[in-house]
């Protein structure tokens, strides 16, 4: 057991729970004999879009790449979304032959130089999770080293329970909504351009799509049932001859960007 050099960070934690230097500490902890090249920190929403919440030797314009779209590859993201699972989630969970030539790992991790990742997902109060990762730039994270970060979890997860309690239930970590169905801050435009064969029932139904909704609360914003959300889902990939949601989102921002 390496203890010895994790008490003095897991007493400034436990000091700072309650303060805005909770998130920091807790940085610290976590990776205080985890080897590693840079940590970024990211909230994910089930009903909006995440949000960088703070990074640590991490390139500004690479955040703002993955705020404007390659948020939409982020396997972690779409973990929570479909899943709500919290723990230790390494990338190599991940990693199949598919997501290794994809957008976030063969893009996005590769323009950042980062080889490897894990995320330390944490219960953020709503239906938002705060995603701590750790990344290396040369170099995969062991076996012993997730194994180690698992055997730790329930007192990070403590100490980010007590976090929210101490800040008591008016606190938002951001300024975004947090309740479940809450209004996403950034709202998509689908532009007149693009897609004219959709008909306008189906555009508003692809801009909650973008917007980030689940189906579910697409169904109860439209006062139509989930069945008829998945059909016109369906039937807006056949006009688009797409398969995929992340197709649709791809073929937005190429749109965007050629304008």
């Amino acid at each position: 057991m390496r203890m010895g050099t994790i008490w003095a960070p897991l007493a400034r934690a436990i000091a700072a729970t309650g303060t805005d230097r909770h998130v920091d500490c807790l940085i610290d902890l976590i990776g205080a004999d985890i080897a590693h090249d840079l940590v970024t920190v990211t909230r994910y929403s089930a009903t909006t879009t995440p949000e960088f919440v703070k990074h640590r030797r991490f390139s500004d314009e690479m955040v703002r790449r993955y705020l404007a779209s390659y948020y939409i590859f982020d396997p972690f993201y779409a973990s929570w979304r479909q899943e709500r699972r919290l723990g230790i989630l390494p990338l190599k969970h991940f990693a199949d032959d598919k997501a290794k030539r994809g957008q976030y790992i063969a893009g996005f991790l590769a323009q950042s130089e980062i080889c490897d990742e894990v995320g330390i997902m944490l219960a953020d109060g709503g239906d938002w999770c705060l995603g701590i990762f750790l990344d290396r730039s040369t170099a995969s994270f062991k076996d012993s080293e997730i194994a180690l970060l698992v055997e730790r979890l329930p007192v990070f997860e403590a100490l980010h329970a007590l976090d929210i309690k101490a800040r008591g239930s008016a606190f938002s970590r951001t300024s975004t909504p947090t309740s479940p169905g809450a209004s996403p801050q950034q709202k998509p435009t689908v532009p007149a351009s693009l897609w004219p064969e959709l008909s306008l029932r189906e555009r508003e139904l692809v801009q909650l799509v973008l917007a980030g909704h689940p189906t579910a609360n697409i169904a109860e914003r439209l006062g139509i049932t989930v069945g008829t959300v998945k059909n016109h889902r369906r039937r807006i990939y056949e006009k688009l001859d797409i398969t995929t949601e992340r197709e649709l989102f791809l073929q937005f921002f190429q749109h965007r960007t050629e304008r």
